[in-house]
C-alpha cells in the first residue's frame, strides 16, 4: 500500500539540506516543490542535465526556469552538473556549474566484467524505442540484441520500427540488477542518437568492459568514453554495421575499458564529492546515480524523499 507520493528528487543531506534532481524534473514541477519545501528554507539544489543544453532552445528554457526557481526559493543555492564542456561554457553565464557527467555516479560494483566466452551477440542497444534513439541505423547488424520499452503514445512508431528487425532479439525490459549481465553478452554497445543527455547506457557499457559504436552527437556521452574503446560511425546503417564488425574481430580486454572509464570519471566524481562535503560540513554518501530516477526501497524513499503535499 502506498502511503505517500514523492517528488522526483533525492535528499543527499538533511542538515543543511542538499537536494539532487534532474533539471526539468525539478524546474517543471516547481509549484509542487514550493508546496513541499518550507518557505524561506535555505538549501542547496544540485541539478543534473537530462538533455543537451548546447541547444539554444534548451539553454534558454533552463535559464528562464532557473530564474523562476530563484524567485520561488530566494535562499537556495543552485548548482548544475553539466555533461559536456560546451554546456559549462553556456551555463556559467547564468548559474554555478561544474563538469560532472551523470555517468560518473554509476556504482561500478553493480556491473560485472565481460568475458569472451559469454559473447552471444555482435551488438547490444539499450534504448527506449523512440525516434531520437534512431534504431533504424542498426538494421544491418547481423546479430543484435535490443533492450528497451516504448511509450503507449508511440506504439505506432514502435510497431513500425520493431518490424525492421525480424531476426533480432528484443527484450522489452530487463531488471536493473541484471542489466550488466546482458551487456556482457555483446561484443559492443550502440549509441546512435544525435541529441540527448549523457546516456547512462554508455557508462554501463564501459563499466562492463564493452566497447562502443557511437555517432556524432550533442549531450555529453563522449566525455567519459575511453578513446581507444569507441568508434564513430556515420549516420547510416552500413557504417554502423561495419564498425560493429570491427569490434567483433578486434576485441579489447574488458578490464582495460573499465579502467579507462574510471580514470576519466573519478576526477569528476571527486570534484562533486568535495563540493558536497564542503557544503554539508562532513562526508556525504553519493549513491548510485545519486538515487534520482531510480527505483528506491520504501525505507530509503521515506528517509530521503520529498513528500508531495
Amino acid at each position: 500500500m502506498k502511503f505517500f507520493d514523492y517528488l522526483p528528487a533525492y535528499i543527499l543531506n538533511h542538515s543543511p539540506r542538499i537536494i539532487a534532481a534532474f533539471e526539468m524534473d525539478f524546474l517543471r514541477n516547481l509549484p509542487a516543490f514550493q508546496k513541499s519545501i518550507p518557505k524561506g528554507e535555505k538549501f542547496t539544489l544540485v541539478l543534473q542535465l537530462g538533455w543537451s543544453a548546447e541547444l539554444p532552445e534548451v539553454a534558454a528554457e533552463l535559464k528562464e526556469r532557473l530564474s523562476e526557481a530563484r524567485t520561488a526559493f530566494p535562499e537556495a543555492r543552485f548548482i548544475i552538473l553539466a555533461n559536456a564542456p560546451g554546456e559549462v561554457e553556456i551555463i556559467k553565464d547564468f548559474c554555478e556549474v561544474y563538469l560532472a557527467s551523470h555517468n560518473a555516479f554509476l556504482d561500478p560494483r553493480r556491473y560485472p566484467l565481460a568475458k569472451e566466452k559469454n559473447r552471444k551477440f555482435d551488438a547490444l542497444y539499450i534504448a527506449r524505442i523512440t525516434p531520437f534513439k534512431r534504431h533504424e541505423l542498426a538494421v544491418k547488424i547481423k546479430n543484435l540484441h535490443l533492450i528497451g520499452s516504448y511509450s503507449q503514445k508511440e506504439k505506432e512508431y514502435f510497431t513500425k520500427t520493431i518490424s525492421l528487425f525480424p531476426n533480432t532479439a528484443w527484450s522489452q525490459k530487463v531488471p536493473s540488477f541484471l542489466i550488466g549481465r546482458k551487456i556482457c553478452e555483446a561484443s559492443c554497445g550502440l549509441a546512435l542518437s544525435a541529441i540527448e543527455g549523457a546516456m547512462f547506457s554508455c557508462g554501463e557499457y564501459s563499466l562492463c568492459g564493452v566497447p562502443v559504436v557511437n555517432t556524432r552527437n550533442l549531450g555529453g556521452r563522449d566525455t567519459l568514453l575511453p578513446e581507444f574503446a569507441v568508434r564513430y560511425a556515420d549516420d547510416n546503417a552500413d557504417s554502423v554495421a561495419e564498425n560493429v564488425e570491427f569490434w567483433v574481430k578486434n576485441p579489447i580486454a574488458p578490464a582495460e575499458i573499465r579502467e579507462g572509464f574510471l580514470r576519466l570519471a573519478l576526477p569528476q566524481k571527486e570534484l562533486v564529492q568535495d563540493l558536497i562535503n564542503s557544503i554539508a560540513g562532513h562526508r556525504v554518501n553519493l549513491p548510485h546515480k545519486l538515487n534520482i530516477r531510480c527505483r528506491l526501497l520504501p525505507h530509503t524513499q521515506f528517509l530521503h524523499g520529498i513528500r508531495k503535499k
